[in-house]
């Protein structure tokens, strides 16, 4: 348990005494009431964030483009493809095809490395397969 600190906080002399009537009626600490309203509080707002954060889709922040998660994929696959490698995180840029780190890491909601480890292999054998396939036809 963490240490404990002290709040004191100056608050009405009629909702002092309405919050003494509560918690003699649920038979509960000021204390206990406070930090878990508090807690509870907390709580519920950054879920609120968080849902918020995860709805909001800007397609355009100070006149820079950002990607959205199919297309972070799509120049992800494009690069591999014509690479046949995983790209470095140093060559996560535009000049290259390819967003930001963080920003593609934002995007695909996991960190490029793994999507990319996960992405690769499938990519390469499918290629592997176009590329016998056209062989024959010749």
């Amino acid at each position: 348990m963490s240490e404990g600190r002290i709040l004191a906080v100056k608050i009405d002399g009629k909702l002092f005494d309405k919050l003494d009537e509560l918690v003699e009626q649920e038979n509960i600490t000021k204390q206990k009431y406070v930090s878990e309203l508090i807690s509870k509080d907390i709580g519920l707002r950054m879920q609120q964030k968080a849902e918020q954060d995860k709805e909001l889709d800007i397609k355009h922040t100070d006149g820079i483009k950002t990607l959205d998660r199919n297309e972070v994929m799509d120049a992800i696959d494009d690069f591999m493809l014509k690479n046949r490698r995983i790209p470095k995180q140093t060559e996560f840029k535009n000049e290259n095809g390819l967003p930001s780190y963080g920003a593609a890491g934002r995007a695909l909601e996991m960190s490029p490395a793994e999507y990319m480890r996960e992405r690769y292999d499938e990519l390469m054998i499918s290629q592997e397969e176009q590329d016998a396939g056209m062989g024959m036809n010749m």
